[in-house]
């Protein structure tokens, strides 16, 4: 008993009543018992159609024998394949309809193979019924097989002629039913034949043509072989047309593929000459179904595991079409396009999701023996070509052919450079060094060769070398080699050529402190390269201490730089030259002074350095002092300040100092910092300070007329300051600044105070006199005057305070009545 499922069947006409209809009308009238009632109205119902020819229908032909079948197949959603006919019956079960029966087999999806490798059973089948009687029942046995008569035994060359397809039309039937199942599109064929043969004509052609399709298009591959208007119906890809149906607006798309016989018209098959492999392969064995048999197997295999995407374009079969005339042995075909072979070998060979790829392994064998015959006879292969094989590097895994392949590659270059063809080893070593992996192993294989390492690395190492024109491309370039074949590193040409443009380049960098650097650190993150790093870093730090400007250092720069040096052994700057070796010393000196924190006197600190570089280094601590000034960079300013004058007199710009401190840290940083300078010995003279320096702080305070003076508060800040020789300038200052009056009273202060005591002295001894004169002696015969009061004195100085203590005139004048009458003695008085 075979395991195979069974074929199911299902019949469709007008009857009575039908599987899913009670009453008489069009319906499923028999089926087998296992076949879905769902997978029947969605799937087969739409199929059961005859629309009689209309030629026929005109004259009310009742031949039933010059209807022509309509022989339809198609691959179901769910997998199965349908292989049906609907033919037209004549009057129905009333005598007074005409009908159509149609009967399909539904085959089982493990199963379809069978059909669409063969196709004599799908053309071939004459089991189809065209009637049902109701008495045998709605029940359809399941069968094990299908019957069909053997398929065509005729020339099938000459069967094409007789029904006018040329070799052209051929190729062209061919390209649109293969195009169709990936461009959506329909083909529509109106043979030039009478009515009733056209479905025979149909069929035939229709056998030819599809026993050229591969067997994954067949497996998607929907047709009808008759249908009296084109019409677009899901799952069929080729409709067979009554003669005169296509026509503008005939039910078709613009973009269908369209083929008139009787016209002689083919329409949207833009088939350019030549370039069509499989076309040409096709027509050229269109008689030998065993050899188009054979390709499609080796299409099979080939594309085993691989998606719709790739299975169902026509352009997939165009190659494998040429891999396989080559590999049975037609190398011409090879040979007028080498270039497109590797290409089409390498994009299957890695096609990810293909599961054998062993006769494309053997494929690739065969060419490289092809390539290595042709160079020995010194046929150097195209550059394109040489592209394609160094890119089958990457797809093949076979250790021996990657072997085989560095090696053809090696003798290519070889010979080339022997024959002076400088500009194809430059394309060759372009594509070489786009694969790394490749171009790493036969680096790796030419330094085993001591004869080969100058003629293929190091002229070709110089040559790119010699192409760089940036610092960051010649890193890239280092990294390349490094990470590319680690003992270029060694070799003496590479170590001398690197490092000799890296040193150039540096040279031309604006920044040359963060070049430096940047270096420096891209060679921290390289492995393996330890000693040629150390040795072009030492010949880079030589050039940057030549090179670099000390006075344009930041503070960051500077601490970079400092950190550089400090981690170079002794011997490095034995190696400077004397310029190099002062501005090292200079570094020393002034990182000794941040480490420090120390605050030498300026003519201790300079006092091994000529003028220039005392200038350079005074620049130095400027442009890394801070914005605003911090306290603790207080030692750090009269440094930049110190002056030596041609005499060799030491001394400071005061002024300019000041000037520094208040515009780099306002009036709260300058006062601490006059506060700081008054515990500095650089700054007095035993106890006083240097007049230069008290001659610029004066001129400082003096600045607005004393405004820093002014304010309360602030004058009790500047004041605060314990210093005997800065008070007393502050007091000059004020007394300079004062207002006149002030100032006048402030200098004649002894002289007034003493001219005010005279005079009053005098005017009281004045009214003693006048007062006892008129108490003793009198004119004769007149009358006493009443006493004046005395005259009120008010010192001057009195005047010149802010509030004098004047006191009203009739408050002194009562007081000295009161004394006068009790005797000089005080008296307690009440003001109202």
């Amino acid at each position: 008993m075979s395991n195979r499922q069974p074929i199911l069947q299902q019949y469709y006409t007008r009857g009575r009543q039908g599987v899913f209809r009670s009453n008489e009308g069009y319906d499923t009238v028999a089926k087998t018992p296992g076949l879905d009632n769902q997978f029947i109205k969605k799937t087969l119902h739409p199929f059961c159609v005859y629309d009689a020819p209309r030629q026929l229908q005109e004259r009310a032909e009742s031949n039933l024998a010059l209807f022509p079948e309509a022989l339809v197949s198609f691959q179901a959603e769910s997998g199965e394949m349908v292989l049906g006919r609907s033919v037209f019956v004549g009057a129905d079960f009333t005598g007074q309809r005409n009908t159509f029966f149609s009967h399909n087999y539904v085959i089982p999806a493990d199963r379809r193979d069978e059909f669409i490798k063969n196709p004599g059973k799908i053309f071939g089948v004459r089991t189809f019924a065209d009637r049902h009687d109701d008495a045998a029942g709605k029940e359809l046995p399941a069968v094990d097989d299908i019957p069909s008569e053997k398929g065509l035994s005729q020339d099938r060359k000459q069967l094409l002629g007789q029904m006018g397809v040329d070799e052209r039309l051929f190729k062209q039937l061919l390209f649109a039913m293969m195009s169709s199942l990936a461009a959506k599109k329909k083909v529509f064929i109106s043979l030039d034949v009478d009515i009733s043969a056209s479905s025979k004509s149909a069929v035939q052609l229709l056998e030819i043509l599809y026993s050229c399709l591969p067997y994954e298009m067949r497996r998607h591959f929907g047709f009808l072989t008759f249908s009296n208007e084109p019409q677009s119906k899901k799952h069929i890809h080729v409709t067979f047309v009554e003669k005169g149906s296509i026509r503008p607006g005939g039910g078709h798309s613009d973009k269908d593929f369209l083929f008139d016989f009787s016209l002689g018209r083919v329409q949207n098959v833009d088939l350019q000459a030549g370039g069509h492999e499989y076309l040409d392969f096709a027509w050229e064995y269109v008689n030998e179904q065993r050899i188009l048999d054979a390709f499609h197997e080796f299409c099979e295999e080939v594309l085993a595991g691989a998606d719709h995407a790739l299975a169902l374009n026509i352009r997939t079969y165009y190659e494998l079409c040429a891999l396989y005339l080559i590999e049975k042995g037609r190398t011409s075909v090879y040979e007028s396009k080498r270039a497109g072979v590797w290409q089409a070998l390498n994009s299957y060979l890695g096609h990810g999701s293909l599961t054998r790829k062993k006769r494309l392994i053997e494929l690739q064998e065969m060419l490289m023996r092809i390539e290595v015959e042709a160079l020995s006879s010194k046929q150097l292969p195209d550059g394109e070509t040489i592209k394609q094989m160094i890119e089958s590097y990457r797809v093949t895994r076979q250790e021996r052919l990657q072997m085989d392949l560095i090696r053809f590659l090696m003798d290519v270059l070889m010979k080339a450079k022997t024959a002076r063809q400088s500009s194809y080893v430059a394309e060759v070593y372009k594509h070489l060094s786009s694969n790394r992996e490749l171009f790493g192993f036969m680096m790796r294989t030419i330094f085993g060769y001591p004869q080969l390492v100058k003629p293929l690395f190091e002229d070709y190492m110089t040559e790119r070398v010699a192409a760089v024109t940036s610092l960051d491309q010649m890193l890239k370039e280092i990294r390349f080699w490094t990470e590319t074949e680690p003992q270029a590193m060694r070799n003496a040409v590479f170590i001398a050529t690197t490092t000799e443009k890296v040193l150039r380049l540096f040279a031309r960098e604006r920044q040359k402190l963060a070049a430096a650097i940047t270096i420096h650190q891209f060679f921290e993150n390289i492995d393996g390269a330890r000693s040629y790093a150390d040795e072009l870093l030492d010949e880079l730090d030589k050039s940057l201490m030549k090179l670099v400007a000390l006075d344009t250092l930041s503070k960051d720069d500077f601490q970079v730089l400092i950190a550089l040096l400090e981690e170079k052994p002794q011997s490095f700057f034995g190696t400077l030259d004397m310029e190099s070796r002062q501005k090292q010393e200079m570094l020393m000196n002034l990182a000794k002074l941040h480490e420090e924190r120390s605050t030498p006197h300026p003519a201790e600190f300079f006092r091994k350095w000529d003028r220039e570089a005392i200038s350079v280094q005074q620049r130095m601590i400027q442009n890394m002092l801070s914005k605003p000034l911090h306290a603790d960079e207080f030692p750090q300013v009269p440094l930049v300040f110190y002056r030596e004058d041609h005499f060799g007199q030491e001394g400071f710009q005061f002024a300019e100092l000041l000037e520094y401190v208040q515009q780099n840290g306002g009036e709260a940083v300058t006062l601490s910092f006059i506060q700081w300078t008054m515990s500095q010995r650089m700054f007095f003279e035993g106890k006083y300070l240097l007049p230069a320096y008290r001659q610029a702080l004066k001129a400082f305070f003096l600045e607005e007329k004393g405004k820093r003076l002014r304010d309360k508060e602030w004058r009790k800040r500047w004041y605060a300051i314990r210093n005997a020789d800065f008070r007393k300038l502050l007091d000059e200052v004020r007394s300079e600044t004062a207002n006149p009056l002030v100032k006048l009273f402030r200098h004649k202060a002894t002289v007034i105070s003493s001219a005010v005591v005279l005079l009053g002295a005098g005017a009281w001894g004045g009214y003693l006199v006048w007062g006892d004169t008129s108490t003793h002696v009198q004119p004769p015969e007149t009358q006493p005057e009443p006493p004046r009061p005395p005259a009120v004195f008010v010192p001057v100085y009195r005047l010149m305070m802010d509030e004098p203590d004047i006191q009203p005139v009739r408050d002194v004048l009562g007081k000295r009545s009161q004394d006068a009458s009790t005797g000089g003695q005080p008296v307690q008085t009440t003001t109202p």
